[in-house]
Parts: C-alpha cells; structure tokens; sequence
C-alpha cells in the first residue's frame, strides 16, 4: 500500500520544508548559508546557546523546537538521516556562542558521532560545548538504558535546557540540568497503523489487521509486544504499568506527564487516552504535578501516541515551568 505524499524534488524535502517555514515566520528565523537544514533565531540572546539536530521527518523535531525556553539553533538532516557534521559547525560558528554551547540530541550513532565530533572541531576554535543526548525509549532496551533510543522526550529535555539557558545558568549548569532531566524521563509508544516515507509514499513496515503493537521504532524496528486492538483503558494500563515500573518513581515523587500524538490520531483519541492516564495515577496514588498533550514527535503519517513521564524534584520545577514558546510548540508559564 502506498499513501499519496505532496512534495517536489524527493531529494530537496527538508531546503523545501525551511523556505515555507520561513516565508511565515521570517521575522523570527534565518536560514544558516551552505546547510541542508540550518536554522537559527534572527535575534540572539547573550546567553548559552542550546542547539539541537538530528533527522527531519518526526515533525516538528527539529523545526519546531527554536524559541523562547526552547532552542536557539538546528541542524536538520534529510528525514530520518543524521545532520552533517559541517552542518551542525556551520550552526555552531552562527549562533551566539560567546557563553558556551549546548547540543541536545536523541541517542542514535549517527547523531552522536557527529555532535561529538563537531563538540571537538568546535572547541579548535574556542567555542565550549557540551553534548546530551536523550535515551528515553524503554522499549529500545529494556535492560541497559544507556542504549536506549531518544523518541518524544526530547521535547522536554530541549525544554529543560532552553529554560536553564534562558535563567542564565552558565554552560556546565545547563548541562547539568538538562542530563539531570534526561534521567528522570521514560517513554513509551503504542503504533496502530504504520507510517509511509514522504519520498515516495511506502509504508515503513507492515501490520497485521486489527492488531497493535507497544515499542515499534518510528522506521518500522520491531517492539516489545504485539496484541489485538483493545480499549483506551486496556493500552493505558499496560503503558503506564510499564513506564512506572522502569521509572521507580514513589509516591511522595511528582511527575510531569507528556501525551504526544502521532500524525494519524485524532484529538477525540488522544483526550479519551488522557482520560484514562487520569483514572490511572488516581487510582495508583500518583502524584502528578502537570499534564500536557501535544504533537511533539510525530513520525509521518503514523498512527498511535506515546507517553513520556518525568519524574520532578524542587531543583527541576522552575525549568519544567518555564515557558516554551514557537510557532509550533508553546507552553505556557506555569
């Protein structure tokens, strides 16, 4: 099966994405000459920097994470590719750099290997870096959570490092924080019905009719478990029992918790699975500090959601409650 897709070029998807992203936004953003997918804010903050990459595709990662409490520049690979080391330098050389920057990425080789790499052809011409990088996938690896993936978290951990950059922490605290926060972050997703590259409109991976599957990866990887479509209540318990587990928070811990859609669910879905996360931190005495429901991380044309729950302490809430504010991904202050 094929899903019709409205590109141009199949090689000039992302150059495409940024020009219509920046006829609407113009006054907010400027392309970084020479890169694929470079982008940064128009007017830069005396501040450490927080610059994010990684593929396009799982919109809007990256495009939709520059902003207030949010980043100040990206690198964007072609979808589902790694940004090019020279693209994430030419980033890096055109954000403000004075104080230090921060690369936020997910946990795939081809992100690290390049940010690590730039953090050293950086740091030749005096500019500080540090990496961090997401690995909040529970279903990726079970066992050994340092290699896990990064998937949706990675809205809150470039929200956590935006917030401590804007607060005026220096460089090393910002790095700080924001791995503080990538420790306390689980996610897991539930896909209903494959997903199709925007190239040339193929699925990604075949399902079985009426089943769903927990912990697929966003290219079609296999997960942990396949069942039979059940109720909003049946997936959420199964979930959430897994999430809470992995994440060992008690009860006297609060969370933050992050419903994101995937690009083919509905709203009246996804309200009727927050409904149910609901009934389920009642019931379990959890402590939940904010809920949220956004599109964040959305493989394209996918269906299912993922959950993220970050676990909170008083020295992480006034990050968590800054305010996050782009065209495509806004918070308010809490």
């Amino acid at each position: 099966m094929k899903m019709n897709k409205i590109i141009n070029d199949p090689d000039n998807i992302i150059p495409d994405m940024l020009e219509g992203y920046l006829y609407l936004y113009e006054d907010q953003y400027e392309r970084v000459p020479g890169t694929m997918g470079g982008l940064i804010k128009k007017h830069p903050k005396e501040k450490v920097s927080v610059l994010i990459g990684g593929g396009g595709g799982n919109e809007p990662w990256c495009l939709g994470y520059i902003g207030e409490g949010l980043a100040d520049g990206m690198s964007s690979g072609n979808v589902y590719a790694a940004p090019p080391a020279k693209s994430i330098l030419d980033v890096s050389k055109a954000v403000y750099h004075e104080k230090g920057i921060l690369y936020v990425g997910t946990n795939h080789m081809g992100d690290v290997l390049n940010f690590e790499l730039v953090g050293e052809l950086a740091e030749l011409d005096h500019i500080r870096t540090r990496c961090v990088f997401i690995n909040d996938d529970i279903a990726s690896d079970p066992q050994d959570k340092e290699n896990r993936r990064g998937v949706a978290g990675i809205a809150l951990a470039v929200k956590m490092a935006g917030a401590a950059s804007e607060l005026g922490l220096d460089l090393d605290e910002t790095a700080r924080i924001t791995q503080k926060a990538i420790d306390n972050i689980r996610t897991l997703s539930v896909t209903t019905s494959p997903g199709y590259m925007p190239a040339n409109g193929k699925a990604m991976c075949e399902m079985e009719e009426g089943m769903i599957e927990y912990g697929m990866g966003f290219n079609g990887e296999p997960g942990i478990l396949k069942e039979k479509l059940g109720t909003a209540e049946h997936i959420v318990t199964t979930m959430m029992d897994m999430l809470m587990k992995d994440l060992g928070a008690g009860e006297d811990e609060p969370i933050a918790i992050l419903l994101n859609g995937f690009g083919f669910t509905a709203v009246l879905e996804l309200c009727i699975v927050m409904k149910e996360i609901k009934a389920y931190t009642q019931k379990h005495h959890i402590q939940v500090y904010h809920a949220d429901m956004m599109n964040v991380f959305c493989p394209q044309g996918t269906g299912g959601f993922s959950i993220s729950v970050m676990k909170l302490d008083e020295e992480l809430k006034p990050y968590y409650d800054y305010k996050a504010d782009s065209p495509l991904y806004k918070r308010e202050q809490l």
